[in-house]
């Protein structure tokens, strides 16, 4: 039987690895697009380190991410002096655009400009800045212009100082707050409840369980208020070099999803406040009626006259109490955890998995999923550990095992569920924010996950050990320690092995806890560093020389050559907020003569941000292919896109070719 189990054992983590070596197999195949909940620039008008003809009228700085409107750029000339023409603002088409305007731009100076931005993200309220720097017709220092967009030229990344341990302290004290609670609701509510032989074990703990949930939710309080406070402080840093401002305060609560979802986190976390408050009234009131009763003479005459005529008929006073009590706990226990389900809502919602104006629900979903499975687990064995089986002491000897088997067999399935729903939104995660295999080494936030998934495997590897071994083992000891007469030597043998085993499943636990402890750590660490950042695959100095080469007209045509065939876009007028028409006209290039029964297929998306893949049949042949788009279909803004044309011919391999337009304002 043992053998049998411990291959089940091996089995489970065999399947473990093989899902991990897939997925970081397929990562590295097949990069995912990432989505981020911090900040971060990845592109700008004029692009960062570029030399262009002239000074721009608006500075535009792309993000990966929507900003709240308290973000803001500093534009500055050679000689440092400011030229904003008032304050930055938010793209009215997109929340991940940051425009700055200039004033009087034909009149500014040629060399140098650099522009300082700060952004306020309003998915997570962290706040973000870096330096951009663009040439006008020549560098200051006489040195040709030179693209340099990257994480670490163009962003300022999170670093480790004391604001950011503080951070990540508070954030680790939530997690765990928050996790020890779930696991509290969990395991009262669902796996020591109904079970009588578990209900002298479930009086003593909720005794201590009623004050362990008062720290869990004053440290998510005071958790969450410390947060908004160091998130503040972080913004009134960025904009103005000062401590905490109560206008930086209002930004954040008014100005961002996230202060919006953390008022209404903080709501949640007070009416599980007044609840917890109400349970523990109501609670003890049930005992003072329940003691009340039993001292009343009268009612000790009564119930020994009722239990001396009709002792089957009427329940003791003390069976009405408890009941009560089960009743009260049971409807306790279900508006928590609803309660708690929606506080992790909350929290999925401000993290990675929530995207600019439209979130997907499918990845929140499985964030909250993860959260969810995440606390049960971790949550329940450190309940399980560190406060039933220390209480099992008050349980009778001869019942001690049979308690504890009982314990880890009501257990056992909601472990499982826990662990499987982890590993598959785990995994769903992963993918989600590394996009290629070298980052699990190179950037702080994979090398966090990487440990983060050592300690889970690990995790599951000592949880199999209890549940697949440890647990079979101590059935067949409480089964057996009956039979054998109590004043046999045979029977102390095996109450000693019995207390061996149980000693072993509470070291196995406890170091599952700790182990636990140390991915919440993991999981705080990764939300202060955020997922790596994701730039367009763009040739920047190309596009660089196209912005500062390419003249306003009122057409753009271009001509290019795949396999036998010359192909020729003509882009009318090529301004945003127009009617654009595309003229395609295909020749055949060994014979000149022009392709008229093929099958063109048409897509445009911007380069440097996803404005959604405009998608189109074109028609005609004869011999020009033709399509027209209204101007709220395409070209919503200014800069480089990318046209996308599928050929296909009848009996011939299609062939696809990419133009580049440069879609200049009006």
């Amino acid at each position: 039987m043992q053998q049998r189990h411990f291959i089940r054992l091996l089995l489970l983590v065999a399947l473990n690895v093989v899902i991990f070596l897939c997925y970081a197999w397929s990562t590295t195949v097949s990069p995912q697009p990432v989505a981020l909940a911090h900040a971060f620039v990845i592109g700008s008008d004029p692009v960062d380190g570029s030399t262009v003809n002239a000074v721009p009228k608006v500075v535009r700085i792309f993000f990966d991410a929507p900003i709240s409107a308290a973000s803001m750029a500093n534009v500055f000339t050679p000689d440092e002096h400011i030229v904003n023409e008032g304050h930055s603002r938010i793209a009215s088409s997109d929340a991940r655009e940051l425009d700055t305007p200039l004033r009087s731009p034909a009149s500014l100076p040629q060399g140098s400009y650099t522009v300082r931005w700060t952004a306020l993200s309003s998915v997570d309220g962290h706040t973000t800045q870096g330096v951009i720097g663009f040439n006008v017709g020549q560098s200051s220092t006489g040195l040709p212009g030179e693209t340099i967009l990257g994480p670490s030229t163009s962003n300022t990344l999170p670093v480790l100082d004391l604001t950011g341990i503080l951070a990540v302290a508070w954030e680790w004290l939530v997690l765990m707050a928050l996790t020890l609670w779930v696991g509290i609701l969990v395991s009262e509510g669902f796996i020591l409840h109904g079970v009588e032989r578990t209900a002298n074990l479930l009086t003593h703990a909720r005794k201590r369980a009623y004050p362990l949930q008062w720290l869990c939710l004053i440290g998510l309080l005071v958790g969450e208020i410390i947060t908004l406070i160091l998130h503040t402080t972080q913004l009134a840093q960025a904009l103005n070099g000062s401590g905490i401002t109560i206008a930086a305060m209002g930004q954040i609560l008014t100005q961002t999803f996230y202060g919006y979802l953390w008022l209404l986190r903080l709501a949640l976390i007070a009416c599980a406040m007044g609840l917890l408050w109400w349970a523990t009234r109501q609670r003890g009131y049930i005992n003072l009626l329940r003691r009340s009763r039993s001292r009343s003479k009268l009612g000790q005459i009564r119930q020994r006259v009722t239990q001396e005529l009709s002792p089957t008929k009427t329940a003791p006073l003390a069976e009405e109490s408890v009941a009560r009590q089960r009743g009260l706990s049971r409807h306790y226990t279900i508006t928590s955890l609803v309660l708690a389900g929606l506080i992790l809502l909350t929290l999925a919602l401000t993290a990675d998995a929530a995207q600019v104006a439209q979130p997907h629900i499918s990845a929140i979903i499985f964030d909250w999923l993860y959260l969810t499975a995440r606390c049960i687990w971790l949550g329940g064995l450190t309940y399980l550990g560190y406060m039933l089986l220390p209480l099992l002491s008050m349980v009778e000897p001869d019942h001690n095992a049979e308690v504890l088997t009982t314990l880890l067999r009501r257990y056992h399935p909601w472990m499982l569920g826990a662990v499987g729903v982890l590993l598959v939104t785990g995994l769903y995660e992963v993918e989600s924010s590394l996009s290629n295999a070298q980052q699990w080494l190179s950037d702080p936030y994979g090398r966090t996950l990487l440990v983060e998934c050592i300690l889970i495997a690990a995790m599951i590897l000592l949880s199999g050990v209890a549940l697949f071994i440890l647990r079979p083992k101590l059935t067949r000891q409480a089964v057996l320690l009956p039979v054998v007469n109590a004043e046999l030597p045979a029977r102390r043998a095996r109450q000693s092995a019995l207390g061996q085993t149980a000693r072993s499943l509470k070291l196995i636990l406890s170091v599952v806890s700790w182990l636990g402890a140390a991915v919440l750590l993991c999981a705080a660490l990764m939300a202060f560093f955020a997922p790596p950042i994701v730039f367009p695959n763009i040739d920047y100095k190309q596009s660089a020389q196209v912005v500062s080469t390419a003249p306003a007209t009122t057409s753009t045509t271009q001509t290019q050559q795949v396999g036998d065939l010359t192909i020729t876009l003509q882009v009318l007028p090529g301004h945003p907020g127009s009617t654009n028409t595309m003229t395609v006209t295909i020749t055949n290039t060994n014979d000149g003569h022009p392709v008229t029964n093929a099958q063109v297929q048409m897509s445009i998306n911007m380069q440097l941000m996803d404005m959604g893949t405009t998608q189109a049949s074109l028609k005609g042949g004869n011999p020009r292919y033709t399509v027209t788009f209204n101007s709220q279909t395409t070209f919503t803004m200014p800069g480089l896109w990318d046209i996308n044309l599928r050929i296909q011919q009848p009996g011939q391999e299609p062939q696809q070719v990419t133009f580049i337009v440069n879609v200049a304002g009006p």
